[in-house]
């Protein structure tokens, strides 16, 4: 089992030191809250983004900008990639992968990029 921490109350990181990757699980985007125009999971990923970069992480995203999403857990987060900034950017070895995926309960690869 990798280490696992909350980043705040609806994030989830799985993050494996040896090779510098990990997954972020994300809430059911359906289950967010918008308080006066603004949203609750989007101030919620700020802080999750604030307590990666503290650990030395942060999330991946492409060139256009749009995060890495894995796909969904069995609950329907969203699980996206993060890397280490300490860590060379080198694809984990497909022990690891397989461990992430199982930890995070990965069910589904088909999400469609967004950007946040």
């Amino acid at each position: 089992m990798l280490p696992t921490m909350s980043l705040d109350s609806f994030h989830t990181a799985h993050l494996d030191p040896a090779s510098g990757y990990g997954l972020v699980v994300c809430p059911r985007p359906e289950d967010d809250v918008v308080l006066d125009g603004h949203s609750l999971f989007t101030a919620a990923w700020d802080t999750a983004c604030e307590s990666l970069a503290s650990l030395g992480w942060s999330p991946v995203r492409d060139d256009a900008g749009f995060l890495s999403y894995l796909g969904a857990t069995v609950d329907g987060g969203l699980v996206v990639e993060a890397r280490s900034f300490r860590v060379g950017a080198g694809a984990p070895d497909a022990a690891t992968m397989r461990t992430l995926f199982a930890q995070v309960r990965l069910v589904t690869q088909a999400v469609r990029p967004r950007r946040g």
